[in-house]
């Protein structure tokens, strides 16, 4: 269903996230970016020293 997320495997194991973005009768489109991907960030910083090289 359009939506849902799965976690895969690849061949070493590791965990691969993914959310369904299309199904038709013949194929299922997933989507394996961060949910952030794409989209604005804003940060605040703090700077805390500045060393001279």
């Amino acid at each position: 269903m359009v939506g849902h997320q799965l976690q895969l495997h690849d061949n070493q194991g590791r965990v691969i996230r993914v959310r369904i973005t299309a199904v038709s009768d013949t194929s299922v489109t997933m989507d394996g970016n961060h949910p952030l991907a794409g989209k604005d960030l804003t940060f605040e910083v703090e700077l805390v020293e500045i060393v001279s090289a």
